[in-house]
């Protein structure tokens, strides 16, 4: 991650909100209506739960790694404005400025998503340009039981900030989640079905899911780097033996040794992605996968 352009970032936001509110504060003008989130999939949520009525900054945009993407100084501005900052907890970029986020916006709501929730945690993961802080794995949002959990949060963060929409969140809140319900109950019921329990992944985001599953997920990528022939071998002979069906992968990662372990294995590889902004669109794409390839 690039610590110096974050930092630099930071000061110029600092700099520019500390004369932007007051030039607001002359003007008679608010800094309300906007949300900020980590990542694209908690936008989603947001929108769904106010109806598109708030703005909302995304600091990961589409198509970048949540765990070395450096946010500009425009996302910086609109953090600064946010009345609340939905924050995943444990991805890498937001290790950087969460320290400096009282000075940008001292009045906004940080919402940390991880507290409460059960974490996985392991070994300290040195992933070479970041590094997940005791082994926890944040890639809590690809789980729907964890994502039941999460959305009674942030529906409440939300009318506490935004009273006047406290009708349309709870109307949009009572549809919303009995959707997520549905998702999570049909992945139980499947989880009971499917004759194959273990999948491969390059980078291990369904770490949650297998958990609250059932499943076995056997990542491809160790400790965030790739590995080494001997590893390489060990997943092969594993992924023949217990004969995985499939592999899946992001676009934003190197997956050549993926291709090398399904060329081996026979294993198939169904591409994912965990940072789309359709969060159910992403966990659809899992749910057809387990459905074609682990019966």
């Amino acid at each position: 991650m690039n610590i110096r352009k974050i930092m630099l970032a930071l000061v110029v936001a600092t700099v520019f909100m500390g004369s932007f509110s007051c030039r607001m504060q002359e003007r008679g003008e608010a800094t309300e209506g906007v949300v900020s989130v980590s990542i694209q999939p908690l936008q989603y949520m947001v929108d769904r739960l106010t109806g598109g009525a708030l703005e909302v900054n995304v600091m990961v945009p589409a198509g970048a790694s949540h765990a070395t993407y450096s946010p500009t100084t425009s996302q910086f501005q609109k953090l600064s404005a946010s009345g609340i900052y939905f924050r995943i907890g444990h991805l890498g970029y937001e290790k950087a400025f969460i320290g400096r986020l009282s000075e940008m916006n001292p009045g906004m709501q940080v919402i940390n998503l991880s507290e409460g929730i059960s974490l996985i945690r392991g070994e300290e993961i040195d992933h070479g340009d970041h590094v997940h802080e005791g082994g926890i794995d944040p890639h809590i949002w690809m789980s729907p039981a964890v994502m039941i959990q999460l959305l009674p949060r942030m529906k409440e963060a939300i009318v506490a900030v935004y009273p006047a929409l406290l009708p349309e969140v709870e109307a949009n809140y009572r549809l919303l989640l009995p959707e997520v319900e549905a998702l999570d109950q049909e992945l139980a019921v499947l989880s009971g079905e499917l004759s194959h329990k273990r999948f491969l992944i390059f980078h291990p985001a369904l770490t949650y899911l297998a958990r609250d599953y059932g499943f076995e997920q056997i990542p491809i990528e160790r400790h965030g780097k790739e590995p080494s022939p001997a590893l390489l071998a060990h997943i092969i002979d594993e992924a023949r033996t217990h004969e995985v069906p499939v592999i899946f992968v992001q676009q934003e990662f190197d997956v050549r040794s993926a291709q090398l372990v399904s060329q081996e294995s026979g294993a198939r590889i169904v591409q994912i992605n965990p940072l789309a902004y359709d969060w159910f669109q992403s966990m659809r794409e899992v749910v057809e996968a387990f459905k074609t390839h682990m019966q």
